[in-house]
This record gives C-alpha cells, sequence and structure tokens, in this order.
C-alpha cells in the first residue's frame, strides 16, 4: 500500500509542479462536459423549432353551394386553419406547380394539395358516386431523413383534423334534418299517424330480428348438410370411379360382340354363297340330264342333284340356327328382329322348294330304275321319245327348274336383306351404343375430377357460412339496439297524453347539430396520464449523452498520459502497485470529470434530475468503471488496447438503446447489447431523472460493477502473459519513427 501511494504521491507533485501539464490535466477533465453539454443542449427541445420547416400548401377546391344558395370551400378554411398553426412554417402558394417546383428544388421540405372536388365530397355522402375528400402529400426524402419524420407527422396531423371535419359536417348536417323534421311535425297534427308508422317500424325491427334468427339456424343446417356432404364425398367418389370401371368393361364387352357379329357377318356369308353354290350345281345337273342320250349318264346328273338339294337343305338349316340366336339377343332392336324373322321365313320357303327337288329326283329315280340294264337299253333308245314315261320326266324335271329358280329369286333376296338392312343396322346399334358407353365414361371422369373439386368447394360454403352467421348478428344487434330504443320511446309517448306526445317525441329528436357534430368527430376523449414525466427531450437524453461523455473522458485519459508507472526511486515494486499505483491518477480525473458533468447537467443545463445525490453516485460508478476497463486495456494490449476502447465505444453509441429502443434496433445488436456497461449505467441515470421503481437502480448498478471487476481481471491477470508480446509490438511501432 506504500508504494500504491508513493506512486500516487509522486505524480500528483509533478503534475503541480508544472504548470503546463496541470493546464492539460484541468482542460482533461472539463473536455468530457463540454461534449456532454453540447449535445444535450442540441436536442434540448428539436421540436420547439418546427416552425422553420417549410411546407408549401396549395388548394384547388372549387367549393359548393348548398341547397340554400350559401357557398361553402372547405379547402379555404383548411388554409385559414393552418395559418393560425405555428408549429410548422406553412407556405401557401398560388398554385400546385408553385408548390411541386418548390419540393423538387429543395425550397420545401413537402407540399400539400387540396383537391379540386374537397368540399363537394365532404357535403355529398350520400351519394352514389360518393368519393372521400382527399389530399395530396408530396415530400423530399432527399433533403433531411429526420425532417420528412416531422413533416410526415405534421401531415397527420392535418389529416385527423381535415377527418374530424369532415365528421363534424356530416353529423351537423344530418342532425339539422332531424330538427327540421321534428320543427315540422310540431307544426303539423299529423303525430298519431306517425306514431303508427313508428310502432310498424318497431314491429318490422322485431320481425327482423326473428327472421335473423331463422337465417342463422338455416346456416346452421346448411352448415350440417355441407359437413355430411362433405363426408360422403369420398364414398361417392368410389362409387363413380366403380360405375366408370363397369362401364369401361362394358364397352369391352360391346366391341367383342361387333367382333362376334362381323364373325357371324362372315359365317352367313359363306353360307349363302354355299346355298347359291348348292343350287347351281343342282341347276347343272338337271340341265345335263337328257333322256334321248345315255341312260347312266341321266341316272348320274340325278343322284348329283339329289346329293346337291340335300347339301342345300343343310346349309339352309345351319342358317336358320345362326339367325334363330340372334335373334333372341336383348341387344337387337324390334327392327332388327322382324327382318331376321323375314329371313328365317324365307329360309323355311327355300328348304320347302328344296325338299321338293329331292323328292321329284326320287320320283325319276323310281321311273328310271324301271328301265336299267343292258338288256333294255336299247328299247329305251328307241321308244322312249314318245313315250308316256318320257313326258312324265319332262315335266318332273321341269317344276325342278321352276322350284330352283324360285328358290334362287328367294336366296338372292335373303341375301340382299341380310347385306343391305340387317347388318348395317346391327352394326349402326353396336356404334351408337358403344358412343354412348365412350360419353357416359367421360361424363363419370369429369365427375369424379368435380368431387375432387368439391371439398375446397364445401370449405369454402363453409367459410361464408360462418362469416354471413357473423355478419348477420352484427345485424342483428343494431336492430336490436334501434328496436330497444324505439320501444323505450313508444313506452314514453304512450304514457303520455295526446297533447303531449309530440312535445315529448321533439324532446327526445332535438338537439344542438353544432355539439353533435362537435361530439361525432371526437367521439372519445383521451386523457393522458402521464407516467415517469420528463418536461424535455434534453433532460431524457441526459443519461446517455452524460454516460458516453464519461466514457470519451476515460478514451481522453490514456491517449495523453502514460499508463505504466515506472519509479526509479523504488525497488522490488510488485506488478499490482504499479498498476494501482498509476491507476490513482486515472481514478480522480475521471471522478472529477464525473462532478463537473453532473453539475453542468443541474446548475447550468437545469436537466430535470430528482435525485442529484443518487445521479451523482452513478456518474461516479461508471467513472470507476469505465478507467478502470479503459486504463487496463491500454496497460496490458498498449495502443491495440486504446483502439479497442475507442471500437467499444463505438458499438454501444449505436446499440445500448441510449437513443432508440433496443427492440427497434437490428438482431446484432439485440443480442450483444447486454455484454456491454452502457445500458446499465444510462438505466440506472434514468431512474435519478424520471423516478425509481423498486430496486430497478441497485439491479442495475450491481450489473455495472460486474465491468469493473472485469477490468481488474484484464489489468491483473489477463496482462501478465502478454507483458513480453506488448513489449515488442511497442518495439517495433517505435521503430516506425512514426508511432
Amino acid at each position: 500500500m506504500k508504494n500504491i501511494w508513493h506512486i500516487f504521491s509522486g505524480d500528483m507533485k509533478r503534475l503541480v509542479r508544472n504548470p503546463f501539464a496541470l493546464i492539460i490535466a484541468i482542460g482533461l477533465c472539463i473536455i468530457p462536459s463540454l461534449y456532454a453539454w453540447f449535445n444535450i443542449y442540441s436536442n434540448w427541445d428539436p421540436y420547439a423549432n418546427t416552425k422553420n420547416i417549410k411546407i408549401a400548401v396549395a388548394t384547388e377546391d372549387a367549393g359548393y353551394q348548398m341547397d340554400d344558395g350559401t357557398t361553402v370551400n372547405m379547402g379555404d378554411s383548411v388554409i385559414e386553419s393552418l395559418k393560425e398553426n405555428d408549429k410548422i412554417g406553412w407556405v401557401f402558394t398560388d398554385t400546385k406547380d408553385a408548390a411541386l417546383e418548390g419540393v423538387y428544388s429543395g425550397e420545401y421540405y413537402a407540399a400539400v394539395i387540396i383537391s379540386s372536388d374537397f368540399t363537394y365530397s365532404m357535403y355529398n355522402v350520400f351519394r352514389e358516386d360518393f368519393k372521400g375528400p382527399t389530399i395530396s402529400y408530396y415530400e423530399n426524402e432527399k433533403k433531411n431523413a429526420v425532417a420528412t419524420k416531422i413533416t410526415d407527422s405534421a401531415v397527420s396531423t392535418l389529416k385527423q383534423s381535415i377527418n374530424e371535419q369532415f365528421i363534424e359536417v356530416l353529423a351537423s348536417n344530418i342532425f339539422e334534418q332531424t330538427n327540421h323534421i321534428s320543427e315540422q311535425m310540431e307544426e303539423n297534427d299529423k303525430f298519431a299517424y306517425f306514431q303508427s308508422k313508428l310502432e310498424n317500424l318497431n314491429e318490422n325491427l322485431i320481425g327482423y330480428s326473428k327472421m335473423i334468427d331463422t337465417f342463422i339456424a338455416g346456416n346452421g343446417e346448411l352448415s350440417q348438410a355441407v359437413a355430411e356432404a362433405k363426408g360422403s364425398i369420398p364414398g361417392l367418389s368410389n362409387k363413380v370411379s366403380d360405375g366408370a370401371k363397369s362401364f369401361g368393361t362394358a364397352r369391352s364387352s360391346l366391341d367383342d360382340t361387333k367382333t362376334s357379329l362381323n364373325s357371324f357377318s362372315e359365317n352367313v356369308n359363306q353360307t349363302m354363297t354355299s346355298i347359291n353354290d348348292s343350287m347351281n350345281r343342282i341347276r347343272d345337273s338337271i340341265n345335263a340330264t337328257n333322256l334321248a342320250g345315255d341312260a347312266q349318264q341321266t341316272a348320274d346328273s340325278l343322284n348329283q342333284a339329289a346329293l346337291d338339294a340335300v347339301e342345300l337343305q343343310r346349309e339352309l338349316n345351319r342358317l336358320q340356327e345362326h339367325l334363330k340366336k340372334v335373334i333372341v339377343e336383348e341387344s337387337v332392336s324390334d327392327d332388327d328382329r322382324a327382318v331376321i324373322q323375314k329371313i328365317i321365313e324365307t329360309i323355311e320357303s327355300i328348304n320347302g322348294g328344296a325338299t321338293d327337288i329331292e323328292k321329284a329326283i326320287s320320283s325319276i329315280n323310281q321311273i328310271a330304275m324301271g328301265f336299267s340294264g343292258d338288256s333294255q337299253t336299247d328299247a329305251i333308245n328307241t321308244q322312249v321319245s314318245g313315250s308316256m314315261v318320257a313326258d312324265a320326266i319332262n315335266q318332273s324335271l321341269s317344276d325342278m327348274t321352276q322350284v330352283l329358280t324360285t328358290c334362287s329369286q328367294a336366296i338372292a333376296n335373303m341375301q340382299e336383306m341380310y347385306t343391305t338392312s340387317l347388318v348395317p343396322q346391327l352394326n349402326n346399334v353396336i356404334d351408337s351404343m358403344s358412343q354412348m358407353l365412350n360419353n357416359v365414361s367421360d361424363i363419370l371422369t369429369r365427375l369424379d375430377d368435380t368431387l375432387g373439386d368439391m371439398n375446397s368447394v364445401f370449405s369454402g360454403i363453409e367459410t361464408t357460412v360462418t362469416g354471413a352467421n357473423d355478419s348477420l348478428e352484427q345485424i342483428q344487434t343494431v336492430i336490436d339496439g334501434v328496436s330497444e330504443k324505439l320501444t323505450k320511446l313508444l313506452e314514453r309517448l304512450n304514457s303520455v297524453e295526446d297533447d303531449e306526445k309530440v312535445q315529448a317525441f321533439i324532446e327526445f329528436m332535438k338537439g344542438d347539430p353544432e355539439g353533435y357534430g362537435e361530439f361525432f368527430s371526437q367521439p372519445v376523449l383521451v386523457t393522458t396520464e402521464e407516467v415517469y414525466p420528463i418536461p424535455n427531450y434534453g433532460s431524457a437524453m441526459t443519461p446517455f449523452y452524460s454516460i458516453l461523455a464519461i466514457w470519451v473522458g476515460g478514451t481522453i485519459l490514456v491517449a495523453l498520459i502514460k499508463v505504466k508507472a515506472e519509479p526509479k526511486d523504488l525497488e522490488n515494486v510488485k506488478s499490482y502497485q504499479l498498476f494501482f499505483g498509476r491507476y490513482l491518477l486515472f481514478f480522480v480525473m475521471g471522478q472529477l470529470q464525473a462532478l463537473i458533468i453532473v453539475l453542468g447537467d443541474i446548475y447550468i443545463l437545469h436537466c430535470q434530475i430528482l435525485y442529484p445525490g443518487w445521479f451523482w453516485l452513478v456518474a461516479s460508478l461508471a467513472s470507476v468503471t469505465f478507467t478502470l476497463l479503459i486504463y487496463s486495456l491500454a496497460l496490458s494490449f498498449g495502443d491495440v488496447g486504446k483502439a479497442l476502447a475507442v471500437v467499444i465505444m463505438v458499438i454501444q453509441i449505436a446499440g445500448s438503446g441510449g437513443t432508440f429502443p433496443i427492440e427497434l434496433l437490428p438482431a446484432v445488436y439485440r443480442n450483444i447489447y447486454i455484454f456491454f456497461p452502457f445500458p446499465y449505467a444510462i438505466n440506472a441515470m434514468r431512474e435519478t431523472i424520471g423516478g425509481m421503481y423498486g430496486s430497478d437502480y441497485m439491479k442495475n448498478l450491481s450489473e455495472l460493477m460486474i465491468f469493473a471487476v472485469v477490468g481488474l481481471l484484464i489489468g491483473l491477470v489477463i496482462r501478465i502473459p502478454f507483458v513480453k508480446l506488448n513489449h515488442f509490438v511497442e518495439k517495433r511501432m517505435e521503430d516506425t519513427k512514426m508511432m
């Protein structure tokens, strides 16, 4: 302790004995206070001089002529009210162009232009083409950042004032009309009729309220139905998908049917061809029969004709079986079924002809068999032409030829009927059914997509119904309120004599229109209760600039006073003794700086300080903390430590919450500000200016002193490993002959 005191006393003696050093020391104590005072004074009441900020105002309002012939111009009224407002430097220009030119040139910070239909819009609220009164605002943001905020505030105030005037005009007109109606009712003896209308109106309102209840209940049922429909969508979608699959299967079956029909048609055509071939062979066999020739050849031809007739019957039977299968199909129409039946009847007729041919051939064979044998051949050859047998055979052949002709014609007709009528009709039916199935399948596909969208549609309906219910409930509240007032009025009217009813109603309706207008323009009066009131902006900024000045003072001290003590008359001096021996000089000068700042804040600037003693205590402890931190940084790291002290100061100026609320600063400042001493010193000093709350003052001081402990750790512990490194850096800097 003795060595510490020896170092400190030696420093003080050398300081006092050297007038030049003493003057510099006194200057070091005063300079930080000047920094604080100038900044506080410049921010004392910055909004007191807003009248020097120029805002141009121009009106193009054409005015409005009322029903009684009176002309009003609310634009001129706004101009007159602004002329009485000296808070802003309003400049009234003759034209809009002059105002805008001033904004662009920088002569004015902003311009306000009142539109030509300003008054008209105020007095024609209830027109269908109503458009609210408007003003146009132009501001020069390049001229000054803070000034634009002030002009914005001024224009917002102007807008509020115009809105109040607008509502006042509207309400005044309404109540003037109401009073006029009341006076007419007082003059005319029609009150009984009017009262009945009021009663009807009240009944209607009650009915409307009940109707709204019904609507709300209906909406509830609708919501339930929508919810059920929404829940059934998945099942319905599955059914539609299954239906689409079924129609796909049916379409495939129809394609198979068409394929079968084509195959059947080919079979029928083949059968028809076989029948024609059989008929032709029978005809050829009959034509080849010649009794005048060889009897054996005649017999062979007749036998071949008989075989062909049997084959013809077989083909006809097969065709008939095919057609009988087709005629019973459900897909065959009645017209097609009639055609098929006609073909079957034709086949039966042809089949009968074939049977006749077969019988005739059998008869001829029996006659021919009577003359068979070699012994009788010559006799037949010589006698047959004139005999009875020859005539019979020729007659049978003629009959067979006629039957063949008839059958051939029937087969030709049947083939034409089948080819040109039946088959095309069946193909058309199948094609129509296929197209129908395609259309139904497309419809089902679109229906499935629609069902997918219905979910969102139903959700929208639910939202709409909910919103409608809310709106209906609000309307019902208004209707019930009006109905309640009408009920009270009617009860009042029914409780008085007839000659008093008009007066009672007039008392209910009458009032001061201007008073009502003023009320409705400002229906809510705001009462401001100041908590921890501070009379001016300068007093509110005192904590920030005073604390900042104390840090600046510590930075100046380490810049001009050596931080390393080098006593030559002491031996075996400990490092901590050297540390505290020289620090005491910084401590004393720091306390003098803090004291001068505090005295100037109180007695020169007259800042609001409710607790001067506590105010000085904050400044004193802040000086101890700051000088200890800065001194330790400079002693431990030399010029690097001094630069680090400046960097810490710059960071705290921006991010300590001294000017703007910390909540408005970027996230990086909100995250790191708690690791710096400024916020705790500033908050403690604010308690002494605005008023104390609980233990906040002591809490902030305690947190501030943590940084003093950090300063001691840096100067006494952390410094030791860096002594040689610091000495090396200082030596290299001296070698540059510049630092």
